[in-house]
Parts: C-alpha cells; structure tokens; sequence
C-alpha cells in the first residue's frame, strides 16, 4: 500500500503508514448488519478521493441489495467490496483478519476471495532492507534494497530506517561510483521510514513529493535522519533514526529498479526519485496505486482502506496509472542472482557506461 501512508499508502501497500491487523474478533452479530454496511457507505461517500464520481443512489441500493439476507457484519463484506471498487481508484480495499477471514470462508462454504494481485513480482516475498556491493572492473557500484514496512510501534519503525541508514552507510565506505536502489516488489506499507532510511542517497530536501487529498495539500521532507510532512507551514516529523544520520557527499548517479509490484508507499518512492538529478528508472512499470490511502476501523475488527488522495512528484506531476521506467526491462517471474538479473546488468551498464555517454555502454 501510499497512507498516510499510514493512513497511506495502501492491500499491501498505503504511503503513509503500516498497518498492523488486531488479531482478536469482535462478535460479528453484535453490530446490526444495516447499521454496518450504512457506516461503510457513509465514510466512503465523505471520505473518498473520487466520490463525486459515484452514482451514489445506484451504489448504495445494490450495495443494501446484495446484504439483503445478512445476519451478520460478515454478510455485508461482498456489498462492501463491491461498493469500494464502485469508487474506480484501484486502490481502496477491505482487510479482514485471520478470524474474520475464516468467518467468511465458513459462510461461503469456501475460501474467502483472494485479495492478492494477480501476476505478482517475485520479488514481494523480500522482507528488511538488504545492501552489498557490486562489482564491473575497478568499478564498485552499491546495491540498496528497499522493502516494504509495516511496522506496528514506533520501535519497529526506528529499528526499519536506522538499519536502512546503517546499510546506506556501510556502501558508501566504499565510496561506489554510484547506487542502485531495488524496489522490486516492495508493495508499500509505511512511507516514512523507507523515505527516513534512503534519505541519504535521495538527499535532502523540503519538497520531495507530494500529496494532494480531501483535506489539502502537503510536501514530504527529509533533513537530517528525519522524514516529515508539511502542510500549510505545520510539520509533523516521525521518529529520527537513532545514532547521527548519515551523509553523502555530492549527488552520486542512482538507477531506480521498479516493477508491476512497485505500489503504494513503494511506488511514493519511486515517486520521491522521480526529478532528482542524476537518476535513471529500470525495470517495469509499477503498479498503479500511487495514492494516499486511510485506515477506517469497523466494529467487528475489519477495517477498510480509503484512498483519499493521490501522489505527486517534487514537479507536482501525478502518477495515477503508476510510473514508466526509463529503460524497459522485464522482471520474469523468478528471482535472480545479479550477474544474471538482465535489470541489474541494464542499471550496471548506465552507471559504468562511457564519459560523457548516456546510451547505456559500458565503460
């Protein structure tokens, strides 16, 4: 998922945080199923980026139509769903947990859908960010990965960009020619401590994207070990990482790796790089759902999440389809040593090309 990222972003993905699912169940026949499917609708049509594009007489009679026998919340999770894809973002969704899933599989007779996507990366099973070095002659280019986060507490949250830095920190000893970040497959979760932990290669800055939502209008910003929002002159900055931030000197070439599971707050950085100088996408085009989503609870322990606005790069530039690399290259369906990762060779062949060239020879 782009929430707030965490109200961001976003099934896996939402920008602006990581949302943790409470493992224990409500009664589900405690809530009156109409009074639970109303409550649904209403935040939906208040809150969502793109409601006044909804029919919404239309959507809320099929939606009562289709919980019209429900004697309990778990019945109106069809109707919710249908409602929420009413809404044409791609991105909004219902989260269920593990009890409730199941609760819904015994009422079908059958599995509960499958929220995933479809022809997903094979690189989302990729969990904690990861760095090493590579090598083309003399040449030391260092290699980032950044995962997707979803931490639970403020500790978790800390402990994700600190090791981020740490990893950013121990690459540049080296002092590499210059860097690929990999955000294959990093599906979102909470933007704030990807954007806090690579805020060293990203560089620092006040206005590294943007959101715009149904409450304004806000820039993203990292300075000094610390991720931030700003609005309307106000800032809200989120936990620093521990020990002293960490410095590049200059502005070393980077090449981004993106794929079809680039989403959410993944795809926030991929948005965040778009416009640094000296940068260059590779890989796939990602998923699409560059948005800022909101974490609505409901009684019985789901919960939806609401895109409420979109992402915008530091040009203001939007990505509602998702973004485009630059140079074209498929993922596949299986995860690769580098040497033989035609991403990584393509990424490889920019950074050592020759001086002066920009057509991808290497040097």
């Amino acid at each position: 998922m782009s929430l707030r990222p965490m109200g961001l972003v976003f099934y896996l993905p939402i920008a602006m945080a990581c949302f943790a699912q409470t493992a224990t169940v409500a009664d589900t026949t405690q809530s009156d199923p109409v009074a639970y499917l109303n409550r649904a609708l209403d935040e939906m049509q208040m809150r969502a980026l793109r409601r006044s594009f909804v029919d919404w007489p239309r959507v809320r009679a099929e939606a009562m139509a289709r919980a019209a026998h429900a004697t309990d919340t778990v019945g109106t999770y069809d109707a919710i769903r249908f409602a929420l894809d009413s809404l044409g973002d791609h991105h909004s969704s219902l989260h269920l947990t593990p009890a409730l899933e199941a609760l819904e599989a015994q009422h079908q007779g059958a599995h509960a859908p499958d929220s995933k996507p479809e022809n997903f990366s094979p690189y989302v099973g990729r969990y904690g960010p990861e760095g090493h070095l590579e090598h083309r002659g003399d040449r030391t280019i260092a290699f980032v990965v950044v995962t997707k986060c979803f931490p639970e507490n403020d500790r978790d949250f800390v402990a994700f960009e600190t090791n981020l830095q740490k990893i950013v920190a121990e690459l540049d000893a080296s002092h590499p020619l210059g860097w690929i970040v990999d955000l294959r497959g990093n599906v979102g979760g909470n933007m704030w401590p990807m954007l806090a932990g690579i805020g060293p290669v990203l560089g620092e800055g006040d206005d590294l994207g943007e959101f715009f939502d149904t409450d304004g209008h806000s820039f993203w910003r990292y300075r000094d070990g610390v991720a931030a929002e700003v609005e309307n002159g106000k800032t809200d900055a989120y936990p620093a990482v521990e020990g002293k931030a960490w410095r590049l000197a200059g502005t070393p070439e980077v090449a981004v790796l993106i794929d079809r599971s680039t989403g959410s707050s993944g795809e926030a950085m991929a948005v965040a790089f778009r416009g640094r100088p000296h940068t260059r996408f590779f890989g796939e085009h990602t998923q699409g759902s560059s948005t800022v989503n909101e974490t609505f609870a409901l009684s019985d322990g789901a919960s939806m999440w609401l895109t409420i606005g979109v992402q915008a790069d530091r040009a203001g530039k939007q990505y509602p389809s998702g973004l485009a690399p630059d140079v074209a290259v498929p993922s596949g369906n299986a995860i690769l040593p580098p040497a033989q990762d035609p991403v990584v060779q393509a990424a490889l062949n920019w950074l050592c090309r020759a001086p002066g060239s920009d057509d991808g020879q290497p040097r």
